[in-house]
């Protein structure tokens, strides 16, 4: 196959760089859009009971928004009480009522209610509902913002902060898009310095930049398409950029340095066909490794990991499509012009020899070598049983410290507790009759009572608790004159009963004592579902929802598709690294090595953020990427340098000989494309937005451990005790088609 596709490119290199430019220059135009029609959405399970139990509250009540927004105001001089403190609260609501987008907005002087009056009573908060989708309430946050800034800067003595799902979705999106740049702003200076060193010349270091070019863009205007269709989360861009970039630049740097190599023997289009023969096929199989572990991230099907499968998957395909068409072709018409622009420091200098004298002492003492590197890479896997995942869906700590909706929703927890602002939500429908009948009523009070009693419930708000005087006896007295009762009072009870939906479905709302993102909010959304299930609650249908719920379910929803994951990725990597290979051990070894790889940088991961985290925990999207991307391309290397043996071993020479060549050959090269790797992901490393800088860090110290321990050490010392059994396979899988390649260019060369 790739004889064939080697013979094609070279016999047609006009009309394929004619076709990658129109591609390129169609694609430039949306590629540009792709920002506009993503979202900071995703952080949930869409099938979960606690999306269930928000679809049910917005079904039944009309006063439950899907998106709302908090603004939080806060006097130094005045207290809430305080009429200056009304005065302003009124005009800032004046503001935010002038458009069309919100619907109601509610505020501590409404009904003097204290859950809008904060702890020191110089803070309160509006809590403005919008009728709007959830990306228009993101967008709708900038607006906003400058309209409050532009009509109440005459409240010299008061701050304001607008926070909220919607504020947070927008700033994630601000933060992302500015974090990209910098990244990009970081990355490409270091590569194309560490591509001068490796390349030496100036031909060379600008082809994989311009490939990357092609790649990137064609992907973004390809997600476009896809994003405008079905809801993508903005960490798809992050995604192209950061798999993107060391991918496609790492798979053009193995086919132009091949091609170099072999242009000191052969002319412009053997060089060129065979580098496409070998190096190409390395860089195919390559790339099948890593769009199929991403590919793994589709099983959960969930949006924020679909996401960053789409983008992962695009890019990785089209690197490898620009990397054997587009590059072969560009290198047909170039010939020896490659090496223009030659730098003379580096002119002399050859580093394969001092690697073929490191691989050939390893190859007298594998077992000497062996023994240190395990014990760092079990010193470093080891803080890794420590790991908690957890999804921040109540926080905003993954947003820069700086931000304005990250600061007014710190305020807010801090003066208020995300108790009252974040509680936990049970939605009790009645099977049977209004839930004002003296059965449900009962059945009501005996929830409230039990879960109040739980060791983390601050309180619980229910229709037989909202008046602390009251007894059961006198709700339902009240409750069966309920047109009656003062409009203030059934004001406060159309947040517990859909009254004029029905009557069918009430609300308790549930204050922990702690955050809504610790663990112990979780536990307790646990222990409130068992006590639901396993309570006997004959008279409703029960839903457990609010935010603390939503990261419950969705970190058990990867928890639940975890082992498929596992299993998917190193079922299909083993067949695909079977045939690539043509051995069984290879694989093996090279999956258990990617393996403690990846539990080192989730053990430095724990050390350097979890530990030094005040959440305590590494975002749950973190593990389940890094494996995913990590598992993919750690295989690059592992395929360049196992396919270099190969080629060595099937030349006819002895296994040794073939192992400390192949390594002598490749080292410096996966060296070097290590290098732009670590650089890319050090670059997102140094990001603000914390799940892209946990990636950037974990891909980073994956690579650089990848490069030197493995690559470097292990895998040539574990083949070195192997020996012969590393070419073992039960069944025969032909290369003809490549040896015949060989043999062709040999016999037309005079090579033996």
């Amino acid at each position: 196959m790739f004889n064939r596709l080697a013979k094609w490119v070279t016999s047609h290199p006009k009309k394929i760089i004619g076709f990658w430019i129109v591609c390129l220059l169609a694609a430039s135009v949306f590629a540009l859009k792709l920002p506009n029609v993503l979202t900071a959405g995703g952080f949930n399970d869409p099938r979960s009971e606690s999306m269930e139990a928000q679809k049910v509250l917005e079904k039944n009540f009309s006063n439950q928004y899907s998106q709302q927004l908090l603004v939080v105001v806060k006097s130094s001089q005045y207290t809430v009480q305080d009429s200056q403190y009304a005065s302003a609260v009124d005009k800032i609501s004046g503001v935010i009522r002038q458009n069309q987008k919100v619907e109601d907005i509610e505020s501590y002087y409404d009904h003097k209610n204290d859950a809008f009056l904060g702890k020191d009573t110089h803070h309160t908060f509006l809590l403005v509902g919008l009728n709007t989708s959830e990306d228009e309430a993101a967008n709708f946050v900038p607006v906003l913002e400058q309209q409050l800034k532009s009509q109440v800067s005459e409240l010299a003595d008061f701050q304001w902060w607008v926070t909220g799902g919607p504020a947070l979705s927008y700033a994630l999106n601000d933060a992302t898009k500015k974090d990209l740049t910098f990244a990009e702003m970081i990355a490409f200076p270091v590569m194309i310095v560490i591509l001068l060193l490796v390349f030496r010349t100036v031909a060379s270091t600008v082809l994989p930049l311009l490939m990357s070019a092609f790649a990137l863009g064609i992907t973004l205007a390809i997600s476009y398409f896809i994003a405008k269709d079905h809801t993508m989360n903005i960490l798809l861009q992050n995604a192209v950029s950061m798999i993107g970039l060391g991918v496609i630049v790492d798979y053009a740097l193995f086919i132009i340095s091949r091609y170099r190599q072999e242009l000191e023997r052969y002319n412009t289009v053997e060089a060129v066909q065979r580098a496409v023969a070998t190096a190409g096929r390395a860089v195919f199989f390559s790339g099948a490794t890593v769009a199929i572990s991403l590919s793994s991230l589709f099983l959960p099907n969930i949006m924020i990991f679909n996401s960053i499968a789409v983008g992962g998957v695009i890019v990785v395909t089209l690197a490898v499509l620009v990397a054997v068409t587009l590059l072969p072709a560009i290198l047909t018409l170039l010939g020896p012009r490659i090496n223009w622009g030659r730098i003379p420091i580096f002119r002399n200098r050859d580093f394969s020899k001092g690697w073929h004298r490191f691989a050939s002492l390893l190859m007298k003492r594998p077992v000497i070598f062996l023994i240190p590197a395990f014990m760092l890479l079990g010193g470093m896997v080891y803080p890794s049983y420590k790991l908690n995942m957890q999804v921040p869906v109540a926080s905003a700590s993954i947003l820069p410290e700086a931000d304005g909706a990250r600061v007014g929703f710190e305020v807010l927890a801090g003066d208020f507790g995300q108790g009252d602002v974040f509680p936990v939500q049970i939605v009790l429908k009645a099977k049977q009759d209004k839930v004002f009948s003296e059965q449900n009523l009962d059945e009501i009070e005996r929830l409230t009572t039990e879960i109040k009693n739980h060791p983390n419930v601050e309180k619980v708000l229910s229709l037989t608790s909202w008046n602390k005087d009251w007894k059961l006896s006198d709700y339902q007295q009240a409750y069966k004159s309920y047109d009656q009762l003062p409009d203030a009072v059934k004001d406060q009870l159309g947040k517990l009963v859909n009254h004029d939906r029905g009557d069918t479905t009430t609300l308790l709302v549930v204050s922990p004592k702690t955050d809504a993102d610790s663990k112990e909010s979780h536990e307790l959304v646990k222990d409130i579902r068992k006590v639901l299930q396993t309570g006997a609650v004959d008279k409703f249908d029960t839903y457990v929802g609010g935010q603390s719920a939503i990261g419950v379910d969705f970190d058990q929803r990867i928890f639940d598709n975890l082992p498929t994951i596992l299993v998917t990725v190193f079922v299909i990597s083993f067949l695909v690294l079977v045939i690539s290979f043509r051995s069984v051990l290879l694989p093996i070894k090279a999956l258990i090595l990617n393996s403690l790889v990846t539990l080192a940088s989730m053990g430095m991961l724990v050390v350097f953020f979890q530990e030094g985290d005040f959440r305590g925990a590494i975002n749950s999207i973190t593990p389940v990427v890094l494996f995913a991307v990590l598992f993919g391309l750690s295989m690059d290397y592992e395929v360049l340098i196992i396919s270099r043996i190969r080629e060595l071993k099937d030349e006819g020479h002895a296994t040794l000989d073939s192992i400390v060549q192949g390594i002598s050959e490749t080292a410096g090269l996966v060296n070097g494309a290590a290098a732009i790797m670590i650089a890319v992901f050090g670059a997102f490393a140094m990001v603000q937005v914390q799940v892209v800088k946990e990636l950037g860090f974990g891909l980073a110290v994956a690579i650089l451990l990848d490069a030197t321990v493995i690559r470097s050490i292990l895998v040539p010392a574990v083949m070195r005790l192997l020996g012969e059994a590393n070419w073992w396979l039960p069944i025969r899988l032909s290369s003809g088609r490549l040896n015949k390649h060989k043999r062709s260019v040999d016999s037309r060369e005079g090579l033996s």
